[in-house]
């Protein structure tokens, strides 16, 4: 009691929260279901409508639930062992020629029909078998207009289960499930359905005279109440397991679910069962079906229990049976059947009831959907919750859930996207799916996302703006308002709706941005400059807006200065692009330097000025960098013998050679330049104080004498040099 009381107010919390928002953001993924009963003529087809307008009556009904936002159409095509189809099996429905076995005339396959026109409206199609139901009311049976010769029920008798007023087809009988699984297969092998679903008849609820069957085959189970309902359950599950992986043998890709009543067990234990009434209809123990051991099998690709209560309700309580059903899907999807048919009943008198349970499915984690039963409840509209669903709930369109445990294969992503503008709306294409052999590689559907935002991914619910029908490779959004600007990409879904990548983005701007610029001085600093774009942009402006400007060159050095081209480039939020030139003016100044070499002794040596000569006149000189423009500093390059301060270098060597000296000059802009000055080293030294003299008539082994240096100047006269005659 304590965990059901829990429960309760978990519920009344999450559903209290949740409503506002989950009505204003839609999940991305969600099956819109709507059962289509043509058991008694139901929804449809009207038997004494000729073929042409049964056709037209179905087109509308496929238009309405397309209308309404639905992605996903259940039609019944076996009601009570027969077919809405041609079939070698079964005899052609009552409902449909309102006479059993006799043939549409003119002739035409409403299944197929059914397909192709749930196809061209984005419907994912799923043909809603009866398993089990043979005769819904032995009060009719012996009418033969209702139950042809050929009928299952005249031609196995031996197969019937009587049940009250109802005969199914006995399923503790292997006949009976192999007939059951090849009436299946025929369907899977000869259309391309998306699902096999079954509804809610296995075992009716009454008495239950299956001695018989049981007799023939026990299967290990003893004769005791008690296990002979687990040995009903496993008949169910026998044929649950061999459906499944018949199915799977042949078409993987095609689903298989069920659609049992809403109640698995009552129980205060959530473990066992849902906070229900006791008194509650119960599947597993009334219709012994084991939901739970067939999603925890892994049996079936959904459920789909019909939790046909209002929120609130004493004893089945909507918002306390659908967190039930989340928690114990078991990784399958979980899809919730609605009670559309109770709307403006006892309890069902808000507009609101079927759009608030639809706000509780989407704030579970594991309810993946809903289907509706049924149309022609949603056609009638009672207290405008069709129109609720229509204009608000349904709003935005919703992919179908995917299925990975299926295949996790994706499309390729679209490619070649392009978007134009059309008469009142934007036209998209891009090019057509490529052709695949792998039935799950092929392309289903396009989805198209659409954002004022750019799209980075496509996860977002609120961006997906449509799902073309079928492969056409265009789309038109006629929901563009004008004036404003949205980016777009598309992908692509297989048949079990696992997407692609995005294509390339496009957007619905077609103006380039306008360009203009201004001309611009730049000074250097430390020997460089940079420039913005915002520095030469002269006002460039764009219908959508820019969003990025650039530069052809945007650094600027002492090789640079004078007037430059520079380019303005813009890019708009659509990735369209223009430019323009501006001039760029570089101020600074590269100097011009000079070295200038004198001595600091004016005795004549006989060298050249800049020269010295070791041990005779000046035995240093000075190195003087300049410049023609004031402010420029110096730095010399370091070297033996050399000492410096600032522009002025002074040079004493010890020891004969060519040395050349380098003054780096920087302006005030920091742009640099280089002077250089070579200086000739003679070494006239002979020691005791006398000189080097290279006299040719009295050449020595060496060519040269030593003199005193009183003597020297009359050997300089005489144009004779110091230092030897090397």
């Amino acid at each position: 009691m304590k965990n059901k009381i829990l429960l309760a107010a978990i519920a009344t919390l999450v559903l209290a929260s949740t409503v506002s928002q989950a009505q204003t953001v839609p999940p991305k993924r969600e099956l819109r279901g709507v059962w289509i009963s043509t058991h008694l003529s139901l929804d449809w087809p009207n038997r004494t409508q000729t073929p042409a307008q049964q056709r037209a009556a179905l087109v509308g009904i496929l238009d309405h639930n397309a209308a309404t936002g639905m992605n996903a159409a259940f039609l019944q095509v076996r009601s009570q062992s027969d077919a809405l189809y041609p079939s070698e099996l079964e005899p052609w429905s009552y409902y449909l020629t309102n006479n059993q076995g006799s043939a549409p005339a003119p002739s035409w396959d409403p299944l197929q029909f059914a397909i192709e026109e749930s196809r061209k409206r984005g419907l994912e199609f799923h043909a809603w078998i009866n398993p089990y139901r043979a005769v819904a009311n032995t009060a009719t049976e012996s009418n033969p207009v209702q139950y042809a010769a050929n009928h299952i029920s005249r031609t196995h008798p031996e197969w019937m289960l009587t049940v009250g007023t109802v005969k199914i087809l006995n399923p503790g009988l292997a006949a009976v499930r192999e007939h059951v699984t090849k009436v299946i297969l025929d369907i899977v092998n000869r259309y391309d359905v998306d699902g096999i679903h079954f509804d809610d008849y296995f075992y009716p609820a009454g008495t239950i005279n299956d001695d018989a069957a049981y007799a023939a085959d026990p299967r290990g189970f003893p004769a005791t109440t008690a296990v002979r309902a687990d040995w009903r359950r496993d008949n169910i599950n026998l044929l649950i397991a061999g459906v499944n992986e018949r199915i799977r043998s042949v078409k993987p890709w095609v689903k298989f679910g069920v659609s049992p009543s809403g109640i698995y067990r009552s129980s205060t234990d959530p473990a066992v069962g849902s906070p229900t009434s006791a008194g509650a209809s119960q599947h597993f123990l009334g219709n012994f079906a084991d939901t739970r051991t067939w999603l925890r099998e892994g049996w079936v690709d959904y459920l789909a229990p019909q939790v046909y209560w209002y929120i609130g309700q004493n004893g089945s309580d909507y918002k306390l049976l659908v967190p039930w059903w989340n928690e114990n899907s078991f990784g399958r999807h979980m899809y919730i059947g609605i009670a559309d048919y109770k709307m403006a009943t006892s309890g069902w008198t808000d507009p609101k009831q079927v759009a608030n349970q639809i706000a509780l499915n989407r704030a579970q984690g594991n309810i993946a959907g809903q289907i509706h039963f049924r149309h022609a409840f949603l056609a009638a509209n009672p207290l405008g919750y069709r129109d609720d669903l229509r204009q608000n709930v349904y709003q935005r369109p919703a992919l179908i859930p995917a299925m990975p445990w299926k295949s996790s294969v994706a499309p390729l992503a679209p490619a070649n996207l392009a978007a134009s503008q059309g008469d009142n709306a934007v036209v998209l294409s891009w090019a057509a799916a490529v052709e695949a052999r792998d039935e799950l590689e092929k392309v289903r559907q396009f989805a198209v996302y659409r954002s004022p935002e750019r799209i980075t991914d496509v996860d977002a619910s609120q961006d997906l703006l449509g799902v073309t029908h079928g492969t056409a490779n265009a789309f038109a959004d006629t929901k563009a308002e004008p004036g404003k600007y949205y980016y777009y990409t598309v992908t692509a879904l297989n048949r079990l709706s696992q997407e692609s990548a995005g294509s390339n983005v496009v957007s619905n701007d077609f103006e380039a941005p306008t360009v203009r610029t201004r001309d611009v001085s730049l000074t250097l600093a430390n020997g460089t400059a940079s420039l913005q774009p915002a520095d030469i942009d002269g006002g460039s402006s764009d219908n959508w807006g820019i969003e990025s400007l650039g530069v052809s060159q945007g650094s600027f050095s002492c090789t640079d200065i004078g007037a430059r081209k520079v380019v303005l480039s813009a890019v708009d939020k659509a990735g369209l692009t223009a430019s323009g030139e501006a001039s760029v003016t570089v101020l600074g100044r590269v100097p011009q330097p000079s070295i200038a070499v004198s001595r600091l002794e004016a005795t004549p040596t006989g060298a050249a000025g800049d020269a010295i000569v070791l041990g005779y006149g000046a035995q240093s000189v000075t190195l003087t960098a300049s410049d023609a423009v004031a402010g420029t500093s110096f730095a010399w390059t370091p070297a033996a013998g050399l000492s410096a301060n600032g522009a002025v270098a002074t040079f004493t060597p010890t020891a004969a050679g060519t040395y050349t000296f380098t003054a780096q000059a920087m302006s005030g802009n920091a742009c640099p330049a280089v002077a250089s000055v070579t200086v000739l080293v003679t070494d006239a030294r002979c020691g005791d104080g006398k000189v080097a003299v290279c006299h040719k008539p009295k050449q020595g082994s060496n060519g040269s004498i030593c003199v005193a240096p009183s003597v020297v100047q009359a050997f300089i006269r005489k144009g004779e040099t110091l230092g030897s005659c090397g």
